[in-house]
């Protein structure tokens, strides 16, 4: 079967164009449009490219602003989660966030009670006494240093998590204005 030329009229422009038959793209000679030659059931005709860029190209920010949002979702399902492994356990079982306050605070009193019961134990001549006001002051420096590292890493992963989230926000929104 012969390759057939089949006139057109540009979209961009009105042209009259002339296309072989198989051809599916074409750039207008006057205009230099892109042209999608559109073959429907009972018509030929065509369709600027541009107008469908436009689209695509909207479609792709649309969805490069759901996968940011996405990302910032994921991001708060992840701080939460460590969160969960970072806080502390009460005495009834509910969980609160470690503070430094709290750290200093306990180390200092079961610091303040070793150090008392190691005072009178020597002021008696209490050997056991001795050793029991060591270990209790021991304790509670051991407790509060360990209970600070616990708030200050805490507090360091939360500073970080609100920078990386106020960035990710500040990311969206600037997609947005696009």
């Amino acid at each position: 079967m012969p390759l057939q030329v089949i006139k057109l009229c540009c979209q961009g422009c009105g042209a009259d164009l002339r296309v072989m038959d198989e051809v599916r793209f074409v750039t207008c000679n006057y205009c230099n449009s892109k042209l999608e030659v559109v073959r429907d059931a009972s018509v030929t005709h065509t369709r600027v490219l541009e107008k469908l860029e436009k689209t695509t190209n909207r479609i792709a920010d649309e969805l490069k602003i759901l996968q940011l949002q996405n990302d910032l979702l994921q991001m708060d399902r992840d701080w939460e989660e460590m969160k969960k492994r970072l806080m502390l356990r009460g005495s009834g079982g509910q969980l609160h966030e470690p503070s430094r306050f709290s750290a200093i605070f306990m180390g200092g009193a079961t610091g303040f009670v070793g150090l008392v019961a190691l005072i009178i134990a020597i002021a008696s001549g209490f050997v056991v006494g001795i050793a029991m006001g060591l270990g209790i002051l021991t304790l509670g420096i051991w407790l509060g240093r360990n209970q600070y590292g616990k708030a200050a890493r805490f507090y360091n992963l939360q500073r970080r998590y609100d920078a990386d989230r106020q960035r990710m926000l500040a990311l969206i929104e600037t997609e947005r204005r696009r």
